[in-house]
């Protein structure tokens, strides 16, 4: 009971005007930062953090959890708009929300995503406090027990993919060979950097679902607008050799 009490307590504390319009703000300014490809709430929280050097403790902290909340919001909008996550957690949300937004539902699907967002947000806030005595419990995780999850979360992979199994297990082993980029967190030597410092610390996950999802859709909209890469239309981008002896 003594952390719902000081749930309520800073609840109490957090309903007056002035925090409210600071979490405003925050949501404004976070949803600005993070609508930008590539800008998630880390990024935008290190960027705003200047803007709550004026305020005080209480003001300072709720504006930061909103700039956090605000920007992963604004990872949403590019991902429903333009099939382009601004962040890891907006990939599902790209998936069936731009195929909305095709269908001319944009507004629909970003009141859905804004909707549900909070709902877990808030469902996810009283999870925490009611995990908050089991914490101890976490300082007994091992090794055994991460590559138990790991193997868990590769099996997911391959059997929820009903459809076609050999592309969850091709996207798996490309998600492996992503990870394996970098140091090694354990041993400390290198892993496929090939002497170029850029990839001592790893693939940016930012920077390999914008690559992902973003060129991708890229291609798509030149073949949809253009015919480039469509098969049919290569003979007409492409002289053939009857084109040539009339032109010959």
């Amino acid at each position: 009971m003594g952390s719902f009490s000081d749930l309520l307590a800073g609840l109490a504390g957090v309903f007056t005007v002035e925090h409210l319009l600071f979490a405003l703000a925050g949501c404004v300014l976070g949803m600005l930062v993070g609508v930008l490809p590539g800008f998630g709430p880390a990024a935008a929280l290190s960027l705003l953090l200047p803007v709550t050097a004026l305020a005080g403790p209480t003001s300072a902290i709720i504006m930061l959890a909103a700039i956090t909340y605000g920007a992963a919001y604004g990872g949403t909008i590019t991902a429903v708009l333009l099939n382009v996550p601004g962040e890891a957690n907006s990939v599902a949300t790209a998936i069936d929300g731009y195929q909305m937004a095709k269908k001319g539902r944009a507004g629909a699907a970003l009141t859905i995503a804004a909707i549900g967002s909070f709902v877990g947000g808030t469902l996810g806030v009283l999870g925490f406090v009611l995990a908050a005595p089991l914490s101890q419990f976490a300082l007994e995780v091992g090794p055994a027990e991460f590559f138990a999850l790991s193997v868990l979360a590769l099996t997911l992979v391959t059997g929820l993919a009903r459809a076609s199994v050999t592309k969850a297990l091709i996207s798996a082993v490309l998600g492996l060979v992503i990870a394996l980029v970098g140091f090694d967190p354990v041993v400390g030597s290198q892993r496929f950097t090939f002497g170029i410092p850029e990839l001592y610390d790893g693939l940016n996950l930012i920077a390999v679902i914008m690559g992902l999802f973003g060129v991708a859709e890229l291609l798509t909209s030149i073949e949809a607008r253009y015919g480039l890469l469509h098969p049919t239309r290569i003979g007409r981008i492409m002289p053939t050799r009857a084109d040539l002896r009339r032109s010959g």
